[in-house]
């Protein structure tokens, strides 16, 4: 069950012609390994919904709403392709270095810009 990390190379854009060019450092996950995180997840909102029950009135709220996160982040979890690690790439409207933090790897990755506040849309270079 080895993590295959791979470098890619992206394509940045705001929505209009404006293109440049980044790199992305992702963690891809099989099968096995999405579902064992995705559990992972799952488990842990139930274990809070869980716990919740033991708060007088509120658990009425708590619970259900716990739960249903539960199976919401479950379903996104199974749904994702890996992780991303790291990432770099010049906003495409301003020239501002965009830093990638990481987050699930679901295509297209979106990162807003610090300097001009726009949402820069990075993918794969075929």
């Amino acid at each position: 069950m080895a993590i295959s990390t791979t470098v890619l190379k992206v394509r940045a854009n705001v929505s209009d012609e404006r293109r440049t060019e980044g790199l992305l450092q992702v963690k891809y996950l099989n099968g096995a390994q999405r579902l064992q995180k995705a559990l992972l997840t799952l488990g842990s909102w139930w274990l809070g919904a869980l716990a919740s029950v033991l708060l007088p009135v509120i658990h009425f709220v708590t619970v259900p709403v716990l739960f249903g996160l539960g199976i919401f982040f479950f379903i996104r979890t199974q749904k994702s392709q890996g992780r991303v690690i790291k990432g770099e790439v010049n906003c495409p409207h301003c020239q501002y270095k965009v830093t990638v933090k990481p987050q699930q790897l679901n295509w297209p990755v979106t990162e807003i810009c610090q300097s001009c506040a726009r949402v820069v849309r990075l993918e794969v270079i075929s």
